[in-house]
Order: structure tokens, then C-alpha cells, then sequence
């Protein structure tokens, strides 16, 4: 039948809107009321009974529009930029951040998921009006949340009557949150109300340098230090922000400045062996990480930096000897009480000796004379000494035919050798140097300088 014969029928009630049509290319039978074409706007009377199947497949056809999915897509993107914006950490690498940009969407799309497993009748208007009720859901929930535990609310509309400790509790919380957009935000206000905070300066410019603001930072932790405070934390701050400025003499600097008062810090002690490096004194830098490898094996731990110690040895087999700054005086840096000059004997990699001026002899263990394959020979075979702990031991007395201090060469070393004997570089090598102890700043070093030609 036509659709000018079916209205007929309906004008003449033969027919009702309940009646079941089909035409070739549906799926299934429809109530004639459920065809836009035919029904022509007519109210659909009560649905008394109608196939299971039928209905599954009316609903399903239900397609969302485009204002719907406008809605839809622009709250998937602000989620997105809420996640990033708020759970990001600074200096997020791409791929942690394209996972928090996933995440954001993670609860949304599982809202869907399960309301289309328990859903009879699930389509893609009400899959999308899920997806679009959880999306403001979740921006309501996690904006006042952020809003409120970040601290963003109280400053924008109780900023005049927040006091500096409220502040300071905030920047506390931020902390605990890893948020430093918070935490900058928050000691901005501390010291506007604090100028002359020494505390709230160095906060201030921790976060900044943090936030790779170190030209700002650098001004917010020298205010600190003129203010009086001192720490190893502002310290290696203070060092960092030189150096990402390209301040490589005051970064070496407030570096030593760091160690001197917390000598653990191994980030900071390999930092500083990288910029000694990068200015031509590798055999400084290799004294500082030898003092604190040789201290580790004294307590029987593993040393910490050998991978750089090998980098730094490779460096100076393939320096050009003409630009090596050390070429006059070599600089030790003191470390627990004592200074460590890197020694070469034979066919070895340098190794740590102590400088002891109450030594007459350098001394060395049979155990480090075989390793280095270091040609030498026998002056006495017996000689008794005594070691630190007070005991005697039977030694041999040797002279060592070519040792290196550093970068300089020395000839014919008289040495002690024994089972138990310490690296010690004793008064007979160091007569070869012009020794100096200075003080720099609060940072000790020893200045070992060649005698006459090498």
C-alpha cells in the first residue's frame, strides 16, 4: 500500500497507529506510529503490546544529535585539560602526560561501559548522556575539590584576611599534593607579608627554581643567604639555578658550599664532578668522587660512583693535555677531615691515596702493587712499621720507578708495601709539592703545586 492509501485507512479507522508496517530493507515490523513519514507528528497512543525484539530495535536506532555531541566532546576536553592542568608534575615527560590525559576520560568511559552491560536498551543518545552526566560529575567533584584543598578559593575570595601561618599551612598542603603552582602561589603571598622571612625567601625560590624560573629564584634565595640563612637545601639550590643560567664558577661554588655542611648528598657531589669536568679539572673531579667511594669500601658498602669515575678517567685519557687547567696546581677538596689525591701507578686507573703529612713514606697495600702491575723494586725486604690502630706490621720497603700525582709524573717514589698497609701519599711524594691548605668560603681544599720542572 501507499502512504497516501495508508492515511486513508487511518482517516477511516480501519487502521491504528499500533499497526505493524514493513516495507523491503527494515529489519523488522514497526508500529505505524514509529515511522516519522507515516505518522506525521501524530502522538503515539499507549503501546499495549509490542514485540520485545521490536522495541530493542526502535531504541537502539535512537542517535544523538549535534548539540549532544558538541556538549559531549567540549566536557571531554576540559576534563582532559583539568586533568593536566591540576595532576600533572612539572617536567612530565610526553608519554606521562598523554597517560593522565587517558586517565581523566578513564571514569566516564567506564560509566558508559557499565551502564551499556546493564542496560536492556542501550543506544547512542543515552550512551552519550551517560558519558556526558559522568564528565560534569566529575568536573563539579574535582574542581571544588581543587578549588578547596589547594587553597584557590580562599585566596581568590578571603585573600585580605589570610594571615602569613595560613599561608604558610597551604604551601604545607601543596606540598604534600606535589602541586608547586599551589606552592609558588602560596609563598608569593607568605612573603608579601613576610619580606624579610629568610624561611619563606628560600621557599619561595625552591619552587621558583623548580618551575625552571631561575633568573626569579635566584633574587628569592640570595635574599634568603643575606638574610642570614644557610642550609645545604639552599645551598644546591642556589648552585642549580646558577648553573641553569650558565653561572658554571658560582655553581661549583655553592656546590662545595653544599657538600661542606651535608657531604651525603650524591646528587649534588656528582653534579659538581660534571662541572669540574666541563671546565677542564677532571682530576678534581675525580678526587671528589673518589673521597667519598673510598670512605664507603672503609665501611664495607659498595662505592656509589664508579660508572662516573670511569666516564671521568676516560675523559682524561682523551683530553688534550695543553687544556687541562690543572697543569700547575692541583686542588683536593677536603672531605671528613682528610684531602684524597688521585694516584696512577702502572697500568691502572687512578686511585684514591690520602694525603697524611705524618708519613714519611707513601704506603700501599700488596694487594694494590699487584693490580696495578706498577714496576718497581725491593729496597728492604723486612722493615717493621706501625698502622694507625697502634699494631706493627712487617712491611717491605720499595721505591716505586713512576707514579702520577694528579697530572704530574713522579720518579723513583720510596715506598712502604705491605698485607694490610692503607693508600697513603706520605711526605717522600709530597716533597715533590709546594702544599697550601685554603679556606674558601667556609670550603677547605689543599693546593698540591710541582716543584721545579715535571
Amino acid at each position: 500500500m501507499s502512504a497516501a492509501q495508508l492515511e486513508e485507512l487511518l482517516q477511516a479507522r480501519t487502521i491504528s497507529l499500533n499497526t505493524q508496517v514493513w516495507r523491503e530493507g527494515r529489519l523488522a515490523w514497526k508500529a505505524l506510529h514509529h515511522v516519522p513519514e507515516l505518522s506525521r507528528g501524530r502522538a503515539a497512543p499507549p503501546v499495549d503490546d509490542e514485540p520485545g525484539f521490536v522495541k530493542q530495535d526502535r531504541l537502539r536506532e535512537r542517535t544523538a544529535g549535534a548539540p549532544l555531541w558538541t556538549i559531549a566532546i567540549v566536557l571531554a576536553v576540559l576534563l582532559v585539560w583539568f586533568g593536566l592542568a591540576f595532576h600533572l608534575p612539572e617536567r612530565a615527560s610526553l608519554p606521562y602526560a598523554f597517560g593522565v590525559g587517558l586517565g581523566a576520560l578513564l571514569l566516564p568511559v567506564g560509566g558508559v561501559a557499565i551502564f551499556s552491560l546493564w542496560s536492556d536498551y542501550p543506544s547512542q543518545r543515552t550512551s552519550l548522556q551517560v558519558f556526558v552526566g559522568c564528565c560534569t560529575v566529575l568536573l563539579a567533584v574535582s574542581g571544588v575539590s581543587t578549588l578547596v584543598t589547594r587553597g584557590y578559593a580562599e585566596r581568590w575570595f578571603n585573600r585580605d584576611n589570610l594571615t602569613a601561618e595560613d599561608l604558610r599551612s597551604q604551601a604545607n598542603k601543596c606540598v604534600q599534593l606535589r602541586d608547586l603552582r599551589c606552592q609558588e602561589a602560596s609563598w608569593r603571598e607568605y612573603v608579601r607579608l613576610r619580606p624579610d622571612d629568610a624561611v619563606g625567601a628560600a621557599r619561595l625560590g625552591m619552587v621558583l627554581n623548580l618551575r625552571d624560573k631561575h633568573e626569579e629564584a635566584l633574587v628569592h634565595l640570595k635574599r634568603s643567604l643575606d638574610l642570614g640563612a644557610g642550609a645545604y637545601d639552599l645551598f644546591a639550590f642556589y648552585a642549580d639555578s646558577h648553573d641553569k643560567l650558565g653561572h658554571t664558577g658560582d655553581a661549583i661554588e655553592w656546590s662545595y658550599k653544599a657538600l661542606s655542611v651535608a657531604p651525603s648528598l650524591v646528587d649534588v657531589r656528582g653534579h659538581l664532578a660534571s662541572l669540574l669536568l666541563k671546565t677542564n679539572r677532571p682530576y678534581e673531579a675525580l678526587s671528589l668522587l673518589q673521597a667519598y667511594d673510598n670512605q664507603l669500601e672503609a665501611k664495607g658498602g659498595r662505592p656509589y660512583f664508579v660508572a662516573q669515575r670511569i666516564s671521568i678517567e676516560t675523559a682524561i685519557e682523551q683530553a688534550e693535555p695543553e687544556k687541562n687547567v690543572e697543569r700547575t696546581a692541583l686542588r683536593l677538596p677536603a672531605f671528613s677531615g682528610h684531602f684524597f689525591a688521585p694516584v696512577t701507578l702502572g697500568s691502572s686507573k687512578p686511585r684514591a691515596f690520602m694525603v697524611d703529612t705524618g708519613a714519611s713514606r707513601t704506603s700501599l697495600s700488596d694487594t694494590v702493587l699487584r693490580e696495578t702491575k706498577a714496576v718497581y723494586r725491593v729496597t728492604e725486604p723486612q722493615v717493621n712499621m706501625r698502622t694507625a690502630d697502634g699494631r706493627v706490621a712487617l712491611a717491605r720497603g720499595i721505591v716505586i720507578e713512576s707514579m702520577r700525582v694528579g697530572p704530574f709524573e713522579l720518579k723513583n717514589v720510596p715506598a712502604i708495601a705491605c698485607a694490610d698497609c692503607a693508600s697513603l701519599l706520605g711526605q717522600a711524594s709530597l716533597a715533590h709539592f709546594d702544599m697550601q691548605s685554603v679556606r674558601a668560603q667556609g670550603v677547605e681544599f689543599m693546593l698540591l703545586a710541582r716543584r721545579g720542572p715535571q
